[in-house]
């Protein structure tokens, strides 16, 4: 599934991708994390995004964070790169920007970019911001661009809403085939062979 609203769009300058789901996959075991985490907490615990936020800045947020960090390395031997998308990104990065933003550990992510062979490149992880939102504006807060200047790429509904509150084009890649028809705010592609061919027709 494909759609563009290019009458809302203005030329690409940078692009910012979701890191897990977009470009790569973990195989972390996230119901076993929680698990782990609610015996750590002694608490129910509804959405790890949301408790990011919640305990941001404390003493508590660091342990856990590094506790699902544990997880995260633990599955690095096992991750998926999807879409080739290392050749995507070196492509793309002889004419844009290109940031990452991430709900990883800087030190896993540092690790994937390691393994993918893209290590010069902007990115924003829970460790500098537990909102996606505020992720993406830092790394458009490192650049001299407009908000209106960058499309955000990920496979997260809260990826593109966060992208367009930020002021931001969005795209979402879609590969579980979600009943969107009737979104009208941003792009729809089912992988990221797709992608190339968007920036072209908004541009």
């Amino acid at each position: 599934m494909e759609r563009i609203t290019g009458d809302r769009m203005a030329k690409v300058k940078g692009i910012i991708f979701d890191l897990d789901g977009t470009l790569v996959r973990l195989p972390v075991d996230w119901r076993r994390v929680l698990n782990t985490i609610e015996e750590m907490l002694g608490t129910k615990v509804k959405s790890l995004i949301g408790l990011y936020a919640e305990i941001w800045g404390t003493k508590t947020y660091e342990a856990v964070s590094r506790k699902v960090e544990e997880f995260e390395i633990a599955s690095l031997n096992k991750m998926e790169i999807l879409d080739d998308s290392p050749k995507l990104l070196k492509s793309l990065s002889t004419k844009y920007f290109i940031g990452l933003v991430t709900f990883q550990s800087r030190k896993v992510a540092r690790k994937i970019l390691e393994r993918i062979g893209v290590e010069e490149i902007v990115i924003a992880t829970r460790d500098d911001s537990p909102t996606r939102a505020d992720q993406i504006s830092l790394i458009i807060s490192s650049t001299s661009l407009n908000p209106r200047d960058f499309l955000i790429v990920g496979d997260r509904l809260n990826d593109v809403y966060s992208a367009l509150r930020v002021g931001c084009n969005a795209v979402l890649v879609d590969r579980t085939g979600r009943n969107l028809q009737n979104e009208k705010e941003f792009i729809v592609i089912q992988d990221l062979k797709a992608l190339p061919k968007i920036i072209r027709e908004i541009e």
